[in-house]
């Protein structure tokens, strides 16, 4: 039976995956938030909605996010038993890991998320936000800081696979993108489990789930330039440029509800794709 959530999770999270230079294998961290329930309950609540205001403010940028983990950092200090809080906090932070511009900061956004990703399975290990979250904030520790690279593999393969296998259908086909970036972008066997037949396989699936969702559509046609140089067929490169014109850069495209800053990066990660195979 498919897994329905909340869609409010739209957020465009790929994991930018990952250079694996290891120069040693740390593992992604596992501390929780100690405390519970105890604290000032009008000033935990206040700041749980001022942090849900300032995500959902449309259209949606870095100044807003900031402010965001700032209330749940804050509400958090108040109150650590609320899975709903947590994973919201951890949606957070993997925003501002994947789109913040200091490197230093990202890093700090995503550790943090990670801890509330932690405490949020603490409380709830069957749900599938604080799953998905995990996965995605590993993997972008992993990128930040290529020492936790081997462990982000298998947090992402773990937590998405299953996903996947439960039929969840979160953040736009989020588990089937996130995978299918790693298959893309990892090297394959034996140094790690890249895979572009694997791959399609994954990124095909987000597109079929949600077409209308352009993250989806620029990774499939990153994999359509991959495959066409790999192949030496020109039909997938031309499929790829067809597709972000469509989707991303033509006079028709336009982003989602509710997205701003998520789209500039999008649009220049296309324009990118396009100039690298030029």
């Amino acid at each position: 039976m498919a897994i329905k959530v909340n869609r409010r999770a739209k957020i465009g999270l790929a994991v930018v995956m990952l250079a694996l230079g290891y120069v040693a294998c740390r593992q992604i961290p596992d501390g929780t938030l100690g405390g519970g329930s105890g604290g000032d309950e009008e000033k935990y609540a206040d700041h749980v909605l001022k942090a849900r205001d300032a995500f959902e403010r449309q259209p949606r940028g870095i100044a807003d996010v900031e402010e965001a983990a700032s209330h749940y950092e804050q509400a958090l200090a108040i109150r650590t038993d609320d899975y709903e809080t947590l994973w919201l906090a951890a949606r957070t932070s993997a925003w501002l890991g994947e789109y913040g511009a200091d490197k230093a900061l990202r890093e700090r956004h995503v550790k943090q998320g990670i801890t509330y990703a932690n405490t949020a399975l603490k409380l709830d290990d069957k749900r599938v936000e604080a799953r998905f979250f995990h996965g995605v904030l590993s993997g972008l520790l992993g990128d930040l800081d290529n020492s936790y690279g081997m462990d982000a593999v298998k947090q992402i393969e773990s937590r998405m696979t299953a996903l996947i296998d439960e039929g969840a259908d979160f953040a736009n086909a989020g588990p089937q993108r996130v995978y299918g970036v790693l298959l893309l972008r990892a090297p394959g066997p034996p140094t790690s489990i890249g895979s572009l037949r694997n791959a399609r396989k994954q990124l095909e699936a987000a597109v079929e789930k949600h077409p209308d969702w352009p993250e989806n559509q620029l990774y499939l046609a990153e994999w359509e330039f991959a495959w066409g140089q790999d192949r030496g067929n020109p039909e997938f490169k031309t499929r790829a440029r067809e597709r972000l014109e469509k989707s991303l850069l033509g006079p028709d495209a336009r982003p989602p509800a509710g997205i701003g800053h998520e789209w500039q990066v999008w649009q220049q990660k296309a324009r990118k794709l396009l100039a690298d195979h030029s």
